[in-house]
């Protein structure tokens, strides 16, 4: 029996980690990206059956050159999963540089769509599955980072596209949305402030990175067989209709 593949865009970052550890007990083969920080995801992780890239996102050569090597390492290619993404420093819109604007759209977004694009070209009529991670700001919006709001809100709009688009081609799409999770992204908060949060949310906490990789593996998996075009929000109620 052939063993399933997938693809984690950005495993070096801490929800990428756990959705990478997620995949692997499940049984995965996996392709492993990281760019700044390599990490040992064997000797770290315990993930032994997986190879991992390094990925500059800024520079489509590099998107489309991974791809390519990444259809020849492996026999399969059943999911990919995005969970890259940049903050934006907290600014009002006036104070927000044209070169953070680039590189916000060019990370968070561009090279999603690249991603996907590629993967879609390997996988068409292979009944594969896509999982890009947005953000529960995309509901109410979040005051002094608007671009970084902008971004995930495209990714929803991508999502739904894409849903109808490739239906077609056998390959699901949908999206994670985590509200706020316990992660270095989040460290310029404190500890009262973290409190604060925790009390506003309805389950009275913040989420975690396996609360996230659930998620994510939840719409991998035939449990989602009949779900595509969704938006998951992993936020413990903090965002409700």
């Amino acid at each position: 029996m052939i063993k399933k593949t997938a693809i984690i865009i950005a495993a070096s970052s801490d929800i990428g980690k756990d959705v990478a550890k997620r995949f692997a007990k499940e049984g995965y083969s996996l392709a492993l990206t990281y760019n700044k920080t390599k990490v040992d995801f064997e000797g770290v992780l315990g993930i032994k059956d997986q190879k991992s890239y390094k990925l500059d996102l800024t520079k489509p050569a590099e998107i489309e050159a991974f791809f390519d090597k990444v259809s020849k390492d492996f026999k399969t290619l059943d999911t990919l999963v995005f969970c890259a993404g940049v903050a934006q420093k907290r600014n009002l819109i006036i104070d927000v540089k044209d070169e953070e604007i680039d590189n916000l759209f060019e990370v968070n977004i561009k090279s999603a769509i690249r991603c996907v694009r590629h993967f879609a070209l390997l996988t068409a009529n292979k009944h594969s599955n896509i999982v890009l991670l947005g953000s529960f700001v995309d509901k109410n919006g979040c005051s002094c980072e608007s671009v970084y709001t902008a971004t995930k809100d495209a990714m929803n709009g991508l999502c739904r596209s894409l849903a109808t688009e490739l239906g077609n081609l056998d390959i699901r799409i949908n999206v994670v949305a985590p509200g706020f999770i316990d992660t270095r992204m989040n460290n310029n908060l404190t500890k009262a402030e973290k409190d604060d949060i925790a009390d506003m949310t309805p389950l009275l906490r913040l989420g975690t990175t396996e609360d996230v990789a659930n998620a994510v593996y939840f719409l991998s998996s035939e449990q989602s067989s009949f779900i595509t075009g969704q938006t998951l929000y992993v936020d413990g109620g903090l965002v409700l209709e």
